[in-house]
């Protein structure tokens, strides 16, 4: 789901309601990244993310976003869905500083 507003409000996979639901055994990983140099270099004053995590398996659950560019870092999270990989491998990943891509690692 992705809401094409000023911010961007995105999300994929299931909402802690959910999760807990299904009774799932699962971390969450909240930060507030307005002051972060990928938000704050375009003056972006609202931004955060909650990534939820699976303790069993280290997989992605779910991802919530609201923030620039947060419309396309969320596609991210869904290929890490849909091909398993886990936070460890996720955080290999490079990207261009300081885009929002390059904070992909500090948020999981």
């Amino acid at each position: 789901m992705a809401v094409f507003t000023v911010p961007e409000l995105v999300r994929v996979g299931l909402s802690e309601e959910e999760a807990r639901a299904q009774e799932l055994d699962f971390t969450v990983h909240h930060t507030k990244t307005s002051g972060w140099i990928s938000n704050f270099r375009i003056g972006e004053t609202h931004a955060a993310v909650k990534v939820l995590v699976n303790n069993t398996n280290d997989q992605i659950l779910g991802a919530h976003m609201i923030g620039p560019e947060y419309g396309e870092l969320i596609n991210t999270f869904g290929l890490a869905m849909k091909f398993g990989l886990t936070t460890r491998q996720m955080k290999l990943a490079t990207a261009a500083y300081p885009s929002v891509g390059s904070d992909l690692g500090s948020l999981i």
